[in-house]
Formats: C-alpha cells, sequence, structure tokens
C-alpha cells in the first residue's frame, strides 16, 4: 500500500514537471489506475507541496507519540496468562487496546471462548482432528447415528 502511494507520487511529481495541473493529473492517474487511486484534493496537496519546493515523495513525520509495543512481551503474557483481556495486557504495557488488538491480529491470535489461542492450527491439532473424524466415520458404517 505504502509503495503504491509513493509509485502515485512520482506519477504526480512528473506531471508536475511537464507543466500539467493538479487536475489534469488526477485525470489521468484514474484513467489508468480507476478512480478509487487517488482523490482530486491529494493532488492538489502534493502539487502545492512541489510548488513550494519540496520534493521529497515519503510522508512527513506524523505528531504524536509512536506506538512500540515488543510482540514478545504480548507473546509472554498471553502464555502466562491466556485468559487476559486487551484492556488488561494494554495497562501492563501502558498503550492503548487497540494497539494491542492490531498487534495481536499481526501476531495471528484470535479470542476463542475468552481465550486467546493462535489461529492457525499445530500439526498435532490438525493430525487430532483427522484422527476424531476418522473414527467417527468408522463408527457410522459399523452403527450407523448420522441419517
Amino acid at each position: 500500500m505504502e509503495n503504491q502511494k509513493e509509485h502515485f507520487r512520482h506519477i504526480l511529481l512528473f506531471y508536475f514537471r511537464k507543466g500539467k495541473n493538479a487536475s489534469q493529473a488526477h485525470k489521468k492517474l484514474c484513467a489508468v489506475y480507476g478512480d478509487e487511486a487517488l482523490k482530486e484534493r491529494q493532488c492538489q496537496n502534493w502539487f502545492a507541496k512541489f510548488r513550494s519546493g519540496d520534493f521529497s515523495l515519503k510522508d512527513d513525520k506524523r505528531s504524536g507519540r509512536p506506538v512500540e509495543v515488543d510482540d514478545a512481551l504480548i507473546k509472554a503474557i498471553i502464555n502466562s496468562d491466556c485468559h487476559s483481556t486487551t484492556r488488561e495486557i494494554a495497562e501492563k504495557l501502558h498503550v492503548s487496546h487497540t494497539c494491542i488488538e492490531n498487534h495481536l491480529k499481526q501476531l495471528g491470535y484470535v479470542q476463542k471462548l475468552d481465550t486467546w489461542v493462535p489461529h492457525e492450527l499445530k500439526e498435532s491439532q490438525l493430525t487430532q482432528r483427522i484422527s476424531s473424524c476418522d473414527l467417527l466415520k468408522k463408527r457410522n458404517e459399523n452403527d450407523p447415528f448420522l441419517k
């Protein structure tokens, strides 16, 4: 996503240097990449930035404190108490609970029956499910209970 944004900015800079205006550049971008590529206002903002002499294509630093959470700490908290809520984990790490939710999603954890579990099955869990299905199938062949 970020790479595509920067690609669009390169195209805008090209059209700026060709002498086009923001509206013309927006129309050409939308003709190639579709209507949702960039909003016209975004093109205008980038052209204003180019006119001021700033040709950097990276996003400026945003204000506020950057959130840095160690994924290993989150995993350690979940391993010690798999019933922890996102708010409890957030209080321990002094960050927002939405930040914890995002990190848990990136780590592949989901909450099932008030317990954090990995979304992907382990090999042993997968084989256990297969063997259970085989046993039920054999049982149904001998004594049909699935009608």
